[in-house]
């Protein structure tokens, strides 16, 4: 097992490079051909460029998830990839005007764009269709509790995945004295709503025969997360003591919050002018739909969005979520929320103070009092301000379990970094462009 997994990674490693040499020849290609006149008075000159852009390409890579080849869809590796091309490209072309102290021409990084682009799209047809003719997914064995929620359906409905679900059993069914006959075959198991001292026996199992171990964490594996190890004499406990971010973080959360908001409502008032001309053109109705939300320490705020919906369309059915192909939602309305310029207004919300640009998503508090009546852990969401944007919403999508989101913002709020603020607001931009993330809630759910 060691092995082979070695010898996928040292394959994509191989590949990684392969592709980073290509965009480094096409880079130092436009610097000679379109920008030698310009700054090269040494002889070291093309290194530093080309170390510069090797740099920003490796930050962005790692920022986007470019590098996950074979391990995602060839979708999201596209966008994954172009997003990175693009903020590189963007800084490589400042840096050139800093150091030449004049606006130089844009067309030639503009092409070497488009020509990194197109060749990185066949690229990573290419290498994903490679990686999984020869490395195909690895077979495991999903076992089960009472809350699975249909993990295992999911896992087996992604064509790109690289976990292959061939055994599901239910944890009432094992034998404990047969495990190694039950692993037989596979190369690994997914554990859901499995409990500790059961997890305990199946883990040791696994690690015994130096197999993958795939766990879908419970609340408390989350709060643990973050926590600190301390030795007491030669024992070793684990200390929680994070929750969310610290009084400097909060300070430089604030500043990034209104110099952005300010910076950005400047920046899209034309766009948000277009939708509201659209809106108003369509039905004739109100362009702005505000709403009673929650935020930290569950205080009310009116949040303000673009109306997507006819006009009055909770009149009859009162406090309900977005469903799949819900007649309610406009054609601008569809537009709209599937770019995600409904949010735009929120920008003024987070001028206010009442929303910050990363954080959980602000529920309606009929909904959550609803939830947290089955859930009460859903309340551990509000001790940080409702966000713009979040980890849920980054790693999942509109119609994710509420279970799903409770576990991602929790490992916001407990992991909290600055870093990862900015990591998240750019992550953002990604899935914009995914279909997924803007599905409404299925009545099932």
């Amino acid at each position: 097992m060691s092995e082979r997994f070695n010898s996928k990674e040292n394959g994509k490693i191989a590949l990684y490079i392969a592709n980073l040499f290509l965009y480094e020849i096409i880079f130092l290609a436009t610097l000679m051909m379109c920008y030698i006149n310009y700054f090269f008075y040494y002889s070291n000159g093309y290194l530093v460029f080309f170390l510069i852009y090797l740099i920003l390409f490796i930050l962005f890579g790692r920022l986007f998830n470019t590098f996950e080849i074979g391990e995602t869809t060839t979708t999201d590796l596209f966008l994954s990839s172009s997003l990175t091309l693009i903020f590189s490209s963007i800084l490589i072309y400042f840096i050139l005007c800093l150091i030449t102290l004049r606006i130089i021409p844009l067309w030639p990084i503009l092409l070497m764009l488009l020509i990194q682009v197109v060749i990185g799209t066949v690229l990573i047809y290419l290498e994903n269709h490679y990686i999984r003719a020869n490395f195909p997914p690895v077979k495991v064995v999903a076992i089960y509790g009472e809350s699975h929620y249909n993990l295992i359906g999911k896992l087996n409905n992604i064509r790109d995945l690289s976990i292959s679900v061939v055994k599901t059993i239910d944890l009432k069914d094992i034998d404990y004295e047969k495990l190694d006959e039950l692993l037989e075959g596979t190369d690994g198991v997914v554990t859901l709503d499995v409990h500790h001292e059961n997890k305990k026996k199946i883990f040791k199992a696994c690690y015994a025969r130096k197999m993958l171990i795939y766990d879908v964490p419970s609340i408390t594996d989350m709060l643990l997360a973050s926590s600190d190890i301390l030795h007491i004499v030669d024992s070793p406990i684990l200390k929680i003591n994070k929750f969310g971010p610290s009084q400097i973080e909060r300070i430089v959360k604030r500043s990034i919050d209104v110099f952005g908001s300010l910076i950005l409502l400047i920046i899209a008032s034309p766009i948000m002018l277009a939708v509201a001309i659209a809106i108003k053109v369509q039905d004739s109705g109100d362009v702005f739909y505000k709403q009673v939300r929650l935020t930290k320490d569950e205080k009310e705020f009116k949040i303000i969005k673009f109306r997507s919906m006819v006009m009055n369309a909770e009149k009859n059915t009162g406090a309900v979520l977005a469903k799949e192909n819900d007649d309610r939602i406009t054609p601008v309305g569809r537009f709209i929320r599937k770019t995600r310029l409904d949010e735009l207004p929120q920008l003024i919300n987070i001028l206010n103070g009442e929303m910050s640009f990363v954080g959980p998503r602000p529920e309606r508090p009929e909904i959550y009092d609803e939830i947290c009546m089955t859930m009460p852990e859903f309340r551990y969401r509000l001790v940080v301000k409702a966000g713009l944007t979040g980890y849920a919403q980054v790693y999942g999508k509109y119609n994710t379990s509420l279970r799903d989101k409770l576990l991602l913002d929790l490992y916001y709020i407990e992991n909290y970094s600055i870093v990862d603020d900015i990591k998240l607001i750019l992550l953002t931009l990604k899935i914009i462009f995914n279909k997924e993330a803007a599905e409404g809630v299925s009545d099932e759910k």
